[in-house]
């Protein structure tokens, strides 16, 4: 990890980019705030905004809660196995 003061002006954003591919970035603020830089996938955007979707957490609350409305032999029989 490799602490960026943005007071100092030490490195352009393109620069600091580049950093990100191999390591997290902390930038500090002259007052002193930090804020993390880091590489995502769109996997882990997607599960971030999916739990913060109240509607699609809702939904998965719903489903967890069903009871089975089909037995294992008649699945069995369905699938013909």
């Amino acid at each position: 990890m490799r602490i960026v003061d943005l007071e100092n002006g030490e490195l352009s954003l393109d620069e600091i980019m580049v950093l990100v591919e191999n390591q997290a970035v902390v930038l500090r603020k002259p007052d002193g705030a930090m804020y993390a830089l880091a590489p995502v996938d769109d996997f882990d955007v997607e599960v971030e905004l999916l739990k913060k979707n109240t509607e699609f957490m809702s939904f998965l609350k719903e489903l967890s809660q069903e009871k089975a409305t089909i037995s294992l032999k008649s699945l069995r029989n369905e699938l013909g196995l």
